[in-house]
């Protein structure tokens, strides 16, 4: 395997920090467990934190965004047409 190095460098996946969690969760209900088990299984009893980006999420919890885009990108797959608020 010659080229590859183990440096961490971190591969875009289709889920990024700007996408808003239920677009994400839209289009991969797997999604739901990933940050329940990174967040809390409270994560949603907040209103509107669904309607919030990744990112703003992530920084409620005091949590490392790209350690949830890591996992999420394992189970994602596919992405929400809109890539964000804008």
């Amino acid at each position: 395997m010659a080229g590859h190095s183990s440096h961490h460098h971190h591969e875009e996946g289709v889920i990024t920090g700007k996408m808003i969690v239920e677009d994400v969760l839209h289009v991969c209900p797997q999604a739901e467990a990933v940050f329940k088990k990174h967040l809390g299984e409270n994560v949603f009893k907040v209103p509107g934190l669904k309607t919030e980006a990744i990112e703003f999420l992530a920084a409620m919890h005091d949590y490392h965004e790209y350690i949830l885009l890591e996992e999420l990108n394992q189970v994602c797959k596919k992405a929400p047409h809109k890539t964000g608020h804008f």
